[in-house]
């Protein structure tokens, strides 16, 4: 009688196994798919920025005197700090989305589904209505944030356009017991809210490159300037540009400021970061979309969709299907 040993590669497989499968995935790419795009990622992303939710404390610490450091972008607290509707929508911003993608990335987790759909339906609308506020709020900042460049106000507002248009969609095929569209709209929503993420990849291959090739420059506005260097003296010895800033005779007065990250003036930090920020931000959304499209396009099996994902709408057979899918489904 002889014994079979298992290699090296027969051990890591059956540990994915056993990994994928304790949390109710059946297929090994459905598990990898919510690790890197769907969930995963997006959750460990969110959990580490949780402390952002002190915006005076923490995300703006050190401009409003509560820290010893911002965690914003460099500059962005000018904006987020002018006790108006700006301020407003940065809080409301961080106080919804990030719950709201915590509670989406549990939701794709088929046995959190599976033990209790009615905490599914809850926490579902929960990080619907959360998420929603959110992409609105991103989009009323869009005009200053990072920079508030075209690029970057076109491609925040299509992402809160892609973004909210999916999880509304998603709400109407729950609501027709489309299980199979309600969860292609959902994961369509989250991966393309989830290019945040990855937006932050190209950003920084972007600004090394920018700054080992040199020449680059971005228009800054001298207030935000004063604001990062503290006060005028700091600005004219570095921007003299800015004189007629301070004179009052052009009071929305920019300069150009070399983007670079190879060296530790925030103002040229400032620069480079707002000058890739809405390239990487389209090139990310374009990525999740191709990717979120082929995901769904491969698990349904090209053009001939299975019986489970073929609910009929309008009987009451179909209803119990749909149910059944909600529950097996992943």
């Amino acid at each position: 009688m002889t014994t079979a040993t298992k290699t090296p590669k027969n051990v890591l497989g059956d540990t994915a196994r056993k990994i994928y499968r304790a949390v109710g995935f059946s297929k090994w790419y459905n598990f990898w798919f919510w690790l890197l795009l769907g969930g995963g990622g997006l959750l460990y992303f969110t959990v580490a920025r949780l402390n952002y939710i002190d915006f005076y404390g923490t995300f703006c610490g050190a401009s409003s005197g509560h820290g010893d450091r911002d965690l914003a972008s460099p500059g962005e607290c000018f904006y987020h700090l002018d006790g108006g509707w700006y301020q407003f929508w940065i809080i409301a911003h961080l106080a919804c989305i990030l719950p709201a993608s915590i509670l989406a990335c549990v939701q794709f987790i088929p046995i959190a589904r599976r033990k209790a759909m009615w905490l599914h339906r809850i926490s579902g609308w929960i990080s619907t209505v959360l998420g929603i506020i959110g992409a609105i709020a991103a989009v009323m900042l869009s005009p200053h944030s990072m920079g508030g460049g075209v690029d970057t106000i076109s491609m925040v507002g299509a992402q809160g356009i892609f973004f909210t248009g999916s999880l509304i969609m998603g709400i109407i095929n729950a609501k027709r017991h489309n299980v199979a569209k309600h969860r292609a709209w959902m994961l369509r929503s989250w991966v393309i809210g989830g290019a945040i993420i990855t937006m932050r990849h190209f950003m920084t291959i972007t600004m090394i490159l920018a700054s080992l090739n040199g020449g680059y420059y971005y228009a800054q506005p001298c207030e935000k300037i004063s604001f990062m260097l503290g006060g005028e003296d700091a600005t004219m010895a570095s921007y003299p540009e800015c004189a007629p800033y301070f004179s009052g005779q052009d009071p929305k007065r920019h300069v150009a400021v070399h983007a670079t990250v190879f060296n530790r003036d925030k103002v040229k930090i400032a620069a480079a970061v707002n000058m890739v920020f809405g390239m990487a931000g389209w090139m990310a959304i374009i990525l999740h979309i191709l990717l979120v499209e082929c995901y769904l396009r491969y698990e349904s099996g090209g053009s001939k969709a299975s019986p489970r994902q073929q609910v009929a709408v309008g009987t009451k057979k179909a209803d119990v299907a749909a149910n059944t899918d909600a529950i097996k489904v992943d």
